[in-house]
């Protein structure tokens, strides 16, 4: 197994910083803005596919955050901020689940004004911001100040 998400790990190296603009590679906000699109595309879809399938909110938000972990280290630590090797994993996941835990309470005020599909699309902004500061942290990067590139 670790040896196929190495070999996916390097595929996805290659073919990245092939496809973007040398800016673009250099500016760790924009790395993490590029991956958090890609990243809230897949984990908004498979929220909604398990609403689609009949699963209430917060539990279809729970699967949704259970799959990406694994993935979304894989995205943020190579790509974002160029941490190697699986050792920071563990408090990945711990950020991780900080991010869930604050977007699970945003979701759960705003399902009180909104249904379940704006709920959550209302509640990416905040989550976003706070994912890139705990994110960071939990892979040993200090967030740059503003303006600044990594």
């Amino acid at each position: 197994m670790g040896r196929i998400m190495s070999l996916v790990v390097a595929h996805i190296d290659r073919n990245l910083a092939a496809l973007l603009p040398k800016a673009f590679q250099r500016a760790r906000v924009l790395r993490f803005l590029g991956a958090g699109i890609l990243n809230t595309g897949v984990g908004y879809a498979l929220y909604a596919g398990f609403l689609m399938i009949g699963m209430f909110p917060q539990g279809a938000l729970a699967m949704q955050f259970a799959i990406g972990v694994l993935w979304n280290f894989i995205i943020h630590g190579r790509f974002v901020f160029g941490v190697r090797g699986y050792s920071r994993l563990p408090r990945y996941a711990g950020a991780y689940l900080g991010t869930f835990l604050f977007n699970a309470a945003l979701l759960q005020g705003f399902l009180l004004i909104m249904g379940p599909y704006m709920a959550q699309a209302v509640a990416l902004g905040p989550t976003v911001i706070l994912s890139y500061i705990l994110v960071s942290r939990a892979l040993g990067v200090v967030p740059h100040r503003r303006g600044e590139m990594a």
